[in-house]
């Protein structure tokens, strides 16, 4: 599977070697709710996950979105049931609900304990690539988990890449990615598959339409918006995912 990263044609041909050799590193791959990762970001982690140790996080495990008469426990149990059964897909080696405070608390106190239990699992794991959230995320959770990572890796002993995923809710602008990834059959049905184990989510909103949509839309719009320009053609493949990609230090 090719890699592209940049914010020019050169920029992303002159990265291929870099992103092709990401091998042997720690992951870990922070979700907001239980679904989120396979949706953002699961071509991606799906492919990582072969030559990688992959961790995923949930934050917020939730119960919202499930069947009301289940009760908050048992509500809370599938999600969680749901997103292991999302790892195995993905290929993570574990799962970590960190279950944090600030699902239902916007109090400075919360805050700065959500930020010591990320910074903890961090120094804990000790991980060379994160993934998280977009930093504009319309969703007030999205944005406050990744605000709480971006705390919580300050001034960090380790030097850490950072891939800020997209959901569909909240899509980069053009020059907020500059990290382009194309799907292989492989990882776009890895990504499909684990998002149809959120059966309790689905019954809701058909996020497997919605992830295609996406998927189908940075296909035809960025090879001509990032690669060869407007008035060009230019295929990467059939489903691409985009993120904003930094290096924190």
């Amino acid at each position: 599977m090719p890699y592209l990263y940049g914010e020019s044609s050169k920029k992303f041909l002159a990265n291929v070697k870099f992103v092709n050799e990401i091998e042997k590193q720690k992951i870990l791959a922070f979700a907001p709710h239980s679904d989120d990762l396979s949706i953002g970001a699961g071509g991606f982690l799906g492919h990582l996950s072969k030559k990688n140790n992959l961790i995923s996080v949930c934050a917020y495990t939730g119960w919202r979105g499930v069947n009301n008469e289940l009760g908050k426990k048992n509500a809370i149990l599938i999600r969680e049931n749901e997103m292991k059964k999302e790892s195995h897909f993905l290929g993570a080696k574990k799962t970590i609900f960190l279950k944090l405070f600030t699902y239902e608390s916007d109090s400075k106190n919360d805050i700065n304990k959500d930020v010591i239990k990320i910074k903890n699992l961090i120094n804990l794991e000790r991980p060379s690539i994160i993934f998280l959230p977009n930093e504009k995320d319309l969703h007030p959770r999205h944005k406050l988990l990744a605000s709480l990572i971006l705390k919580a890796v300050k001034n960090n002993n380790k030097p850490v890449d950072l891939f800020f995923y997209e959901i569909p809710w909240s899509v980069f602008s053009g020059s907020e990615f500059n990290f382009i990834v194309p799907l292989d059959k492989e990882s776009f049905n890895k990504k499909i598959n684990a998002i149809k184990v959120h059966k309790s989510q689905l019954k809701r909103t058909n996020f497997v339409k919605l992830a295609k949509a996406l998927l189908d839309l940075r296909a035809g719009m960025v090879p001509e918006q990032k690669i060869s320009g407007y008035g060009t053609k230019s295929e990467l493949s059939n489903w691409l995912e985009v993120y904003k990609f930094k290096k924190f230090k």
